[in-house]
């Protein structure tokens, strides 16, 4: 069996189509367990989210789109061109509620969506609620565990797998504690890839 951490974060499009590879090898009958490790790319980002214009060079974020929509299709995965970067904090305590509840996947792949397809600002507290209510988390014990700080111990540990694993960006991939591989693929690439350290 293949043993799969991936560093990730809610603002890494290419941490949304790791969703879409993990279920076409659940398809494929491939045996994997998988670990999401939140990794948070932007701590400085504030609350209302910081504009992403003068980030990059003039057409990178056409190029990137046309890459993004290309790998997305594959997994029914849509994107939209960001005009704003968002803070992911509260977010990633909120997946680590949701690992708790055994509803990760699905709190998840509603997050990605809300940022990269719907364009939502996935640090504010109401549209995290509204992302929760619909995935049938419970609101108000979530907020609460968030907010008396139950899983910032959590975030903690994640950054010492950080350090271990030495990572850097995201998505990285550690498959049974032991070969790193970073970024994403087309999906028959990456299962070749997940394979051969079977």
């Amino acid at each position: 069996m293949l043993d799969i951490k991936i560093f990730s974060d809610f603002a890494c499009p290419f941490c949304f189509i790791a969703t879409g590879i993990f279920d076409k090898m659940k398809e494929d009958g491939i045996n994997f367990i998988v670990e999401w490790i939140p990794y948070e790319m932007h701590p400085d980002i504030p609350l209302e989210g910081r504009s992403v214009e003068g980030k990059h060079p003039k057409g990178y974020a056409e190029k990137m789109y046309e890459m993004l929509s290309k790998l997305g299709a594959e997994h029914g995965i849509e994107y939209k061109i960001q005009e704003k970067d968002y803070n992911t904090h509260r977010a990633l305590l909120a997946g680590e509620y949701a690992k708790s509840v055994g509803k990760y996947d699905e709190f998840s792949k509603m997050v990605f969506k809300a940022y990269f397809t719907d364009l939502k600002n996935i640090g504010d507290k109401n549209i995290l609620d509204g992302i929760a209510e619909k995935t049938g988390l419970n609101v108000l014990e979530m907020n609460k565990l968030i907010d008396t700080g139950e899983y910032n111990k959590n975030l903690d540990l994640a950054k010492e797998l950080t350090n271990k694993f030495e990572v850097e960006g995201t998505p990285t991939f550690v498959i049974n504690n032991k070969h790193k591989m970073i970024g994403v693929r087309p999906y028959e690439q990456i299962k070749r890839s997940f394979l051969a350290y079977e």
